[in-house]
């Protein structure tokens, strides 16, 4: 498994790697004349101090060619904030300083030490709604360590990425974005959902509960089922929201995400929610190079989602 990544890759290939609480996952994605796409990932455990695990993870992407693989990493869900905002009336030069006022109270380090991207969200249907932006909001030493992270594996990273935005990129693939589509995503202690249509995203929002909450939860049916409710909770007010405040037809289909100790969860949450629920089959989308278990799946998902990234599809209006 740790050799996947060390063939010569060229332009028409991008790496992805992402560090969950305890688990480090890596994609590789190539574009392939006919448009098919390869897909190699592999996942593996953040083993003990003495274990250099940059050293595997370049074992795995790096390589020593003369046009090395470009590599998109993705921030750990407490390095960085979403801020909702309304999109300032000022000249453009001039946005992303407006936005660094508007959120120097909602931060808890110096604006000064702050790294902002925005990303703007479409217009909501309303009558006199204004434009408006997630504001992605980190600290500058998050940024900063997660680059000496990569260059100590060896790795060309060219882009720091989000995982809100990882997800909008898989979602892309599904059939059901056409006329919009929820993704549900449950990493190790928290989980991701977002709402897309026609590869736009429209909504993203952070569950507390993850993989880890439901498993604990496995053996006592009540305890179980009350979580799921509260993750159906969740997606019901993001579905009411985007209803509410877009003129498309109602989301009919959740996606979630495979991975384990999942697999009981799409049939709950389509009692709840009274939806389409599905899981992703990777085999739908990809050339599979290589054989990926369920659980490497769930740990796996957000480096794929980095490594189908490409420039067309890059969110963000302004950072600095």
């Amino acid at each position: 498994m740790l050799q996947l990544f060390k063939n010569p890759l060229m332009g028409n290939a991008r790496g992805g790697i992402t560090l969950d609480d305890s688990w480090v996952g890596m994609a590789r994605v190539k574009r392939l004349a006919d448009g098919e796409l390869s897909l190699a990932a592999c996942a593996f455990g953040l083993a003990e101090e003495s274990d250099n695990w940059s050293d595997r993870m370049g074992s795995c992407i790096g390589d020593d060619t003369a046009q090395p693989t470009a590599v998109s990493t993705v921030l750990r869900p407490g390095a960085y904030q979403l801020q909702y905002v309304e999109i300032p009336n000022v000249p453009a030069e001039e946005m992303l300083d407006a936005v660094r006022w508007r959120i120097k109270d909602m931060i808890e380090y110096p604006l000064d030490e702050a790294v902002i991207e925005l990303i703007e969200m479409p217009l909501h249907s309303n009558a006199g709604s204004k434009p408006s932006a997630y504001a992605v909001v980190s600290q500058r030493t998050e940024i900063l360590h997660q680059i000496e992270r990569m260059e100590n594996a060896g790795l060309s990273m060219d882009v720091i990425d989000i995982p809100e935005l990882c997800m909008r990129n898989i979602a892309m693939l599904l059939p059901q974005d056409k006329d919009g589509v929820a993704l549900l995503y449950l990493a190790e202690n928290c989980g991701y959902l977002t709402i897309t249509r026609k590869g736009v995203l429209h909504l993203m929002r952070r569950i507390e509960t993850g993989r880890n909450s439901l498993a604990e939860a496995a053996d006592d049916e009540f305890l179980f089922q009350e979580r799921v409710a509260g993750v159906s909770l969740e997606v019901q007010r993001s579905l009411d929201y985007y209803e509410s405040h877009f003129d498309y037809r109602p989301i009919a289909n959740l996606a979630i995400c495979r991975g384990a100790d999942l697999e009981t969860l799409p049939a709950a949450m389509a009692e709840h929610l009274g939806l389409v629920v599905s899981q992703i089959q990777l085999g739908d989308f990809f050339h599979l190079e290589n054989e990926i278990s369920m659980a490497d799946e769930g740990h796996c998902l957000l480096a794929i989602g980095a490594a189908l990234r490409v420039e067309e599809t890059a969110a963000g209006v302004q950072s600095a």
